[in-house]
């Protein structure tokens, strides 16, 4: 065989191992193909504690049929047996809008019904997928033509990719810095003061027990301000059902604390509880058990409504 025909054939072989090289690869993300078509589409696995991602290739390349060919990924059942759909049955996508650079969804009311790490994931997995489009850098959210809401004040707003960060490594788990409204009293202890305070959220527990673990924490030296609860204590379980936060609280609560008004303790969670926006009458509870009075000064054994006029005047 000839010097020629042996060149040949080696070079053959070797084009032939980097063509085997290259069709192997799996681009993990969306800069390392050259198809403008592909994506990564975002789902939530069975445990609902992290997402996975499944490679796409798009048909369409014009932006908004594009949107809506995605959400219809995210709809879909995944691949993978276990994964869960980014936008389960029960909620519907009632229609999508562009403005410029936002996309803005709006979903059916049961969207109220996901809550806790659930929601954030798969809020993420939406986001973090529509936000590969290029021209779209921002998604936002509608419930039945109305803004989701971290509170009552407070708008979850236009969301975009990396605002989901993964803070755990090898563990997937998604937080958002959320906003709630916090009330706390001054050191002439009779009236509530409201202070906001941005706090990362990971939905490992709900909003309304991260609300009283901000109370109990007290205030941030910026807000000039003084703590309200009793120190030394616990919650026991936070729970939601029909617009009443359930909060069971370990006997120190029955405490007080010094140079605080008793009404001003209890509502102090009430009102900053109810600056959610779900929650319209919290319910306390001592060691799983319901009481009278609180300190035999406020009675607390119904539903405790938002009290005004405890609130000092801005």
């Amino acid at each position: 065989m000839s010097d020629c025909k042996i060149t040949k054939i080696v070079l053959s072989i070797f084009l032939l191992g980097i063509i085997f090289n290259l069709a192997g690869c799996n681009p993990s993300t969306r800069e390392m193909t050259d198809d403008k078509n592909y994506y990564k589409i975002y789902y939530v696995n069975n445990l609902e504690d992290k997402l996975v991602t499944e490679d796409y290739f798009a048909k369409e390349s014009d932006i908004d049929k594009l949107v809506y060919e995605l959400v219809g990924k995210l709809t879909d059942v995944p691949e993978g047996i276990n994964l869960k759909k980014s936008i389960p049955d029960e909620i519907k996508v009632k229609d999508i809008k562009r403005n410029g650079e936002v996309l803005s969804i709006n979903f059916s009311e049961n969207y109220n019904q996901l809550s806790g790490i659930s929601e954030i994931l798969r809020r993420a997995s939406v986001v973090k997928t529509l936000c590969q489009i290029d021209g779209i850098s921002k998604v936002e959210y509608t419930v039945e033509n109305q803004p989701l809401m971290y509170s009552e004040a407070n708008p979850v707003g236009a969301m975009a990719g990396e605002d989901f960060i993964d803070n755990t490594g090898g563990e997937t788990t998604y937080y958002q810095t959320v906003q709630v409204s916090l009330y706390y009293t001054d050191l002439k202890g009779k009236k509530l003061f409201n202070t906001r305070h941005n706090v990362e959220f990971d939905g490992t527990i709900s909003l309304e027990e991260l609300v009283i673990r901000q109370l109990l924490a007290g205030p941030l030296e910026n807000d000039k301000l003084s703590p309200v609860l009793p120190a030394g204590t616990k919650i026991n379980k936070v729970s939601f059902k029909d617009g009443i936060c359930y909060v069971d609280f370990s006997e120190e609560f029955l405490e007080g604390r010094d140079g605080v008004a008793d009404e001003v303790v209890v509502y102090s969670i009430v009102n900053s509880l109810t600056d959610i926006g779900s929650v319209t009458k919290v319910q306390f509870w001592i060691n799983g058990k319901p009481i009278g009075y609180y300190r035999e000064t406020v009675p607390i054994d119904l539903p405790v409504e938002r009290k005004f006029d405890i609130i000092a005047e801005s």
